[in-house]
């Protein structure tokens, strides 16, 4: 692998997926733009605006969400390092979704008309495409029963650990303790839970030794024991059929 890819944002997302050939990496590598740096707080792009390109998240963590008509708003996913960010959106004129950072970070972008270009030259890409936009769906779906079914216990514990794990696929590195750049308010927008309940959620994680919080951060003391409180069961984030 040349240094190129190795440096590439959507090179190594994709090759988390599947092994890529010379063509396939060199034909990435043609179509992605330059990384960008993006400050904590600032919006890469708001519900409504021309949708033309997708990004990869380099570094930093970024979230994307829903402004509601009585001025709340509804975290729809938080992004990790090594994700793609506006994948849902590639097939739509204007984006559906608003994106914020979360911390300063570095993403690439990756023009939306350049994809006909890789459907066209690349089987094993757009196979690889299909995987990242099937296990985004899969999530989704786990999102749904997370919101709906769990108590708040098990909510927060479950996004948690949920994150730990999507960290891992994109080869950061974890071990039973982790530091999220995650605020109280981010959760409760997330779980549609009220701030004052994450606050008395966090009180006995603490107490319990799972977690500490503070400055807009979380420290995850105990990911083991999150995730005998989730129930947790990764098997909506197994890996690709391709590696089995």
């Amino acid at each position: 692998m040349s240094n190129d890819s190795d440096d590439s944002c959507i090179v190594k997302h994709f090759e988390s997926y599947a092994e890529l050939d010379e063509n396939s990496q060199q034909l990435l590598l043609s179509l992605e733009e330059g990384p960008e740096k993006w400050p904590k707080n600032t919006i890469l792009w708001q519900q409504g605006d021309q949708s033309d390109s997708f990004y990869t998240l380099s570094k930093g963590w970024a979230c994307s969400f829903r402004d509601l008509e009585d001025g709340t708003r509804q975290v729809l996913d938080v992004y990790v390092p090594g994700d793609i960010v506006g994948l849902r959106e590639f097939s739509f004129r204007k984006r559906i979704t608003s994106v914020v950072m979360l911390s300063d970070a570095e993403l690439c972008a990756f023009p939306r008309h350049h994809l006909d270009h890789i459907f066209s030259s690349s089987l094993v890409l757009c196979s690889v495409m299909f995987m990242i936009t099937s296990r985004d769906q899969a999530i989704l779906l786990e999102r749904l029963v997370n919101l709906g079914r769990r108590s708040a216990r098990e909510k927060l514990a479950h996004f948690l650990v949920e994150l730990s794990y999507r960290l891992l696929r994109t080869n950061a590195f974890v071990e039973n303790h982790l530091s999220l750049p995650l605020s109280q308010s981010v959760l409760a927008d997330a779980l549609g839970l009220s701030a004052v309940h994450v606050s008395r959620t966090f009180q006995e994680f603490r107490q319990e030794g799972l977690l500490n919080t503070g400055n807009a951060h979380l420290e995850l003391l105990d990911i083991n024991g999150l995730q005998s409180v989730a129930g947790f069961d990764e098997f909506y984030l197994e890996s690709p059929i391709s590696e089995s």
